[in-house]
């Protein structure tokens, strides 16, 4: 298995390829949107950004993470959580779509509590798994 860190470091620049293209989505949607605005559209590079980039550097650059092994449930949190990101960012984008054309849907907004709930899920799990991997490599030493 690979070391945490190495893996986070890989996933803090896949997440900033990310919030990347969704920006430049955006942009190009939007241009071609008629002069119409969305702040759901505007704004849906933000998810990847602050819940993606943001936690994966400074779990990467830990020094307590280049001894735990990734796997297990740690990587059930990372994907739980990592799907929240993917849900609330294709939500905002569905919404800014919805909202450039010029109409609502009120099934979007479980795009929101799917995303907020797989979050929550992912991070619980993942905060529990890392605290007792660091718990058992300091008393390995």
């Amino acid at each position: 298995m690979s070391m945490c860190a190495k893996v986070f470091r890989r996933h803090w620049k896949i997440f900033l390829g990310m919030t990347v293209f969704v920006g430049i989505f955006s942009a190009v949607y939007e241009y071609f949107g008629h002069g119409v605005m969305s702040d759901s559209m505007i704004y849906a590079f933000l998810y990847p950004l602050i819940l993606g980039v943001m936690p994966m550097i400074a779990l990467a650059y830990l020094d307590s993470m280049k001894k735990i092994a990734y796997g297990g449930m740690i990587r059930v949190g990372i994907n739980l959580f990592y799907s929240g990101i993917a849900t609330l960012t294709v939500g905002s984008l569905a919404t800014g779509v919805v909202e450039i054309y010029g109409t609502t849907n009120r099934l979007l907004k479980y795009y929101f509590y799917t995303g907020l709930l797989l979050l929550v899920i992912g991070s619980i799990i993942l905060a529990v798994s890392l605290a007792r991997a660091v718990n058992q490599c300091g008393r390995e030493k």
